[in-house]
């Protein structure tokens, strides 16, 4: 079975992915630079303190889980359009998405290792693995499992938290030593010393919080979501799907508005993690707001997608989204070399004010870059490299004409 060439794009889908990698980066920012890492004394010894945290509340509200549902959504979709695809030329599918899950995992451990231990790909590689079990069940299958999967998050914290109630160590959430030389080993180590500490961060740090905040559950919730929406071409039929694209938007904001306001402000806090009597507060309004809010932002774009005013400019994003592994691969390397020591040594030395202009001025470049790179290629270099080894041959690199599916 051959790639799926890329004058068969849906550009709608490119646009919602540039537009989802946008706040991404915006959103991890915060980690690349350090500041998570930092003691609040030493947060509010850095210059602008104030006006970073302000700004902070607004990205805490305006990215926080909203992006990477939307990525999740996208893979979601595009598992589905594989699926259709191979029943179409009624070929097998489990054994090449399997061996596509594969290279992703083993990119996503190249990257905890080498770059960032904030990682992604590795959850959604191994999700990936659970999405094939759901790949012959019916949409009222799809829909009911997708709304009990956020729901378990909060479950699983009730049962942590209500034991953790009237217990001195409640408010415990000891952990400042580690982050101190996690701290110093980012500013003045070797790269050996990053990546064992990259290591360790992602087995006894990232994975563990993964497990703990639920975020397996919420993930597979927007992958069947998306894979839904690819079984029923909504994506394919957005003029006739306006009317509900609409009631999706807005009902969308009616419940993640006022959700997300709560988890913004609940995030300043030490709450969740210290399993407060409040603490209960942010997994009940992220299980609601957060995918109704994403899923408003999806139904947004792809609405003003459609007027003929903005489409050249939602365009621009296209070409990051057709990128987005790449991208989101740059990303990493980029923060690393302004903010680690083998770089420019910022690490949790500038506010939220500062990292976030640097985070928007990498964006920039990148919409830049990757409008460039596909004049002259068909894939950015990381889509390329995935490509070829899940059909174990190189694939043209050259550009071809793009013929994007006309909505």
């Amino acid at each position: 079975m051959q790639p799926t060439p890329t004058t068969e794009r849906y550009e709608v889908l490119d646009v919602l992915r540039g537009f989802a990698l946008l706040g991404v980066m915006i959103a991890n920012m915060a980690y690349h630079s350090g500041y998570w890492f930092l003691s609040p004394e030493q947060q509010q010894a850095l210059s602008l303190y104030h006006l970073g945290e302000s700004l902070l509340w607004v990205i805490h509200f305006v990215t926080e889980g909203k992006f990477y549902s939307i990525f999740s959504l996208l893979f979601g979709i595009g598992f589905g359009l594989q699926i259709q695809r191979s029943m179409a030329k009624d070929l097998p599918f489990a054994g090449r998405f399997s061996r596509r899950l594969a290279i992703l995992l083993l990119i996503g451990t190249l990257h905890v290792l080498l770059l960032y231990v904030g990682d992604i790909l590795i959850a959604y590689a191994l999700l990936g693995f659970v999405l094939i079990l759901f790949r012959k069940s019916s949409n009222k299958t799809l829909l009911r499992i997708t709304f009990v999967l956020p729901v378990i998050p909060v479950i699983q914290y009730a049962i942590l938290w209500w034991p953790a109630q009237g217990s001195v160590t409640a408010n415990d959430i000891s952990g400042g030593e580690m982050f101190q030389q996690v701290l110093l080993t980012y500013q003045t180590g070797t790269y050996g010393e990053i990546m064992m500490t990259n290591v360790f961060g992602y087995l006894f740090g990232r994975f563990p919080d993964l497990i703990f905040t639920g975020r397996f559950f919420k993930v597979l919730a927007m992958f069947l979501l998306g894979f839904y929406i690819a079984k029923n071409r909504w994506f394919a039929e957005l003029t006739i799907r306006k009317q509900q694209l609409k009631k999706i938007m807005i009902w969308g904001a009616i419940i993640g508005i006022p959700c997300n306001l709560v988890m913004a402000h609940m995030m300043t806090t030490t709450a969740y993690y210290a399993m407060s009597p409040m603490g209960i507060i942010e997994p009940l309004v992220y299980a609601f707001g957060v995918p109704a809010l994403g899923m408003s932002y999806a139904c947004g774009i792809a609405l003003l997608y459609q007027k003929g005013t903005l489409k050249s400019t939602f365009k621009a994003l296209a070409p990051l989204g057709r990128m987005a592994l790449t991208n989101y691969l740059m990303q990493s390397m980029i923060c690393n070399l302004v903010f680690q020591s083998y770089g420019l040594g910022l690490f949790g030395q500038i506010s939220p004010l500062f990292f976030t202009i640097i985070g928007i001025s990498i964006l920039i470049a990148q919409i830049v870059f990757s409008n460039w790179w596909l004049s002259v290629y068909q894939y950015g270099p990381a889509e390329w490299f995935w490509r070829s080894l899940t059909y174990k041959k190189w694939q043209p690199l050259k550009a071809q004409k793009l013929e994007t599916v006309k909505l």
